[in-house]
């Protein structure tokens, strides 16, 4: 893992600085491992579990628009406000009801969590969660927000904290490492190029980083594991203590064995759908897929020009060079890399053998959502306890 990233972003292909590890896993993985070790051994008080994309209390920008609305009109404002508010509340409830377990952290989800390990560590959700948007300035919220939350809990070396993340919310955990190293230029650039800094969160993270020179203490009492968080944004050794990537993968080349199947040119919508070779997901949810709502993007694209420091224009060939918009254009040209793991941190892939269960009475839960749902369902929770136990603790020896 680099040193002083300072945002930079990941590469198309990535070269893990961490040999990957293949794995199979099966559903009675758990059964025997001890899960109080997170807390005996490993020294965690805290476990919180953070969800990705659209999951979250404003996923499709409702509330966010109808503030932008509201500040361009004084007559208006307050009923603009009220009604944000009030969609804003409601959502995660929404997002919940919508996609119960399925990509998805629940409460039932995080009671079973903590079922498992006993009293120690306290496992909790996000609390305020992020807006769940596809889009930079929604993953430097997140990080922002953790900031804040950290601050909160104030990990040290009898409390460490261990962050649990579905999707993109490891992109916004990577920003939060890059973040916590605190180098002071890439810091105040980060700040100064969204126009939320003022908001409260933003600037109480802002002198939570400012009030310590160098690295900041929380992050060597804090350690990550990201479930099929798609490769974007470059981490920093400086900002954590131990990460880990939980990755859906099933090998098709003997020679490439990290390499998924690529998405370009388009796969079958059978091995699509099936999740024939893993997360599709997190293969497809690369640079250059955002979502961004129209209100969003100028401060999108400002906060896009620091955290795709880096970012190298992709090599087309005859396939993709004509291809007419540039943004589809460059997307086919990364998807064909076939990029499955992060440059940084532990990539353990996961070939997961047939559970038998099934999502309302259709889908093999291994195939859900393709393939990114198996992360988060409770039925895998034991198993992947006890393969992210395993590997922490290979990494705290």
């Amino acid at each position: 893992m680099p040193r002083r990233n300072r945002f930079h972003h990941q590469s198309y292909p990535t070269v893990p600085a961490i040999e990957p590890v293949l794995r199979t896993l099966s559903v009675e993985k758990g059964q025997s491992t001890d899960f109080g070790l997170l807390h005996t051994q490993l020294g965690y008080g805290q476990v919180v579990l953070v969800h990705g994309t659209f999951m979250g209390d404003d996923s499709f920008a409702i509330a966010a628009t109808l503030r932008d609305m509201a500040g361009e009109s004084d007559f208006l404002r307050a009923k603009l406000e009220a009604l944000a508010s009030e969609f804003q509340s409601r959502g995660k409830a929404f997002s919940d009801k919508l996609a119960g377990e399925y990509g998805n952290y629940t409460q039932e989800f995080a009671s079973e969590f903590q079922r498992l390990v006993g009293d120690n560590p306290s496992v909790s959700l996000m609390d305020p969660t992020w807006s769940g948007q596809n889009h930079h300035i929604a993953r430097a919220d997140l990080a922002v927000r953790l900031i804040c939350l950290l601050d909160d809990v104030r990990p040290g070396e009898f409390e460490r904290v261990l962050l649990w993340g579905h999707s993109h919310a490891g992109n916004g955990f990577a920003l939060l490492t890059n973040l916590l190293a605190n180098e002071r230029q890439s810091v105040s650039a980060f700040f100064d190029a969204s126009s939320r800094s003022e908001q409260p969160h933003w600037r109480r993270a802002r002198q939570i980083l400012a009030a310590v020179k160098g690295p900041h203490p929380y992050a060597q009492y804090t350690d990550i594991v990201a479930f099929g968080t798609p490769v974007r944004y470059g981490w920093d050794t400086l900002g954590c203590r131990h990460l880990v990537h939980v990755l859906h993968h099933r090998n098709y080349d003997p020679d490439e064995p990290c390499r998924t199947q690529a998405l370009f040119p388009p796969q079958s919508m059978v091995n699509i759908t099936t999740a024939k070779y893993g997360d599709w997901i997190q293969a497809f949810g690369i640079a250059g897929t955002d979502l961004v709502p129209p209100t969003m993007t100028k401060d999108n694209t400002a906060m896009g020009r620091l955290l795709e420091t880096g970012l190298q224009p992709p090599q087309h060939g005859l396939d993709t060079r004509f291809i007419p918009v540039r943004r589809v254009r460059d997307a086919c040209a990364r998807w064909k890399t076939g990029t499955r793991c992060h440059a940084d941190g532990w990539n353990l892939l996961v070939d997961y053998e047939p559970s038998g269960r099934k999502a309302q009475l259709v889908l093999p839960i291994e195939q859900v959502l393709l393939g990114h749902g198996v992360a988060t369902v409770r039925e895998w929770l034991p198993s992947h306890l006890a393969l992210v136990t395993a590997a922490l603790q290979k990494l705290d020896a």
